[in-house]
């Protein structure tokens, strides 16, 4: 199979095969690809627009596919509030990929305006950006084919950032980002 057919069934495979010991590494690698394009020069700062929204939202994508590849040597505490919307993101992917096709495009349909929101809302912030567009990358998912809004989920995931970034400023590096020696 070629063209957007392929990419599809890649992405509907990677939702399927989501499991929960997968899901650290889903969000730090999702943190470590959304951190380095918001700090690099590809970032324009401002004016942005499908490419980027889209960009985001192929980055949520190679992260889970990936996912399964990667288990963070450090992690943060897992609270109550962090292993929910652990379980519901397992969830959500799973009834995407129980939908198929429509269901990867359910997920970009919903990505699209929020990554744009983000991106622009958050012009010249780009914590703010990382944050926002981590939380409602992930957000997109949990949802799964569910048209109801979960504060909870949306509460776990700002939850989850949160205690990643605790992580990393004590000094966590994922192993592609060390330095050489």
């Amino acid at each position: 199979m070629t063209g957007s057919a392929a990419w599809e069934d890649d992405i509907v495979h990677g939702f399927k095969a989501l499991t929960s010991e997968d899901v650290p590494g889903l969000e730090i690698m999702l943190i470590d690809a959304v951190a380095d394009w918001l700090f690099s020069d590809a970032n324009p700062g401002d004016g942005y627009g499908d490419e980027h929204a889209g960009h985001m939202v192929s980055t949520l994508f190679s992260a889970v596919e990936s996912a399964r590849t990667f288990q963070p040597a450090e992690q943060p505490e897992v609270t109550d509030v962090i292993a929910a919307a652990r379980t519901r993101l397992v969830e959500g992917a799973h009834e995407l990929a129980n939908n198929g096709w429509p269901g990867v495009s359910l997920t970009v349909s919903r990505l699209m305006p929020a990554m744009l929101a983000e991106l622009q809302d958050n012009a010249g912030e780009r914590g703010k950006q990382l944050h926002g567009v981590f939380v409602y990358l992930l957000y997109a998912v949990a949802a799964g084919t569910r048209d109801k809004h979960d504060p909870a989920v949306l509460e776990g995931l700002a939850a989850t950032f949160v205690a990643w970034d605790t992580v990393l400023r004590g000094g966590y590096t994922v192993p592609w980002r060390k330095p050489p020696g």
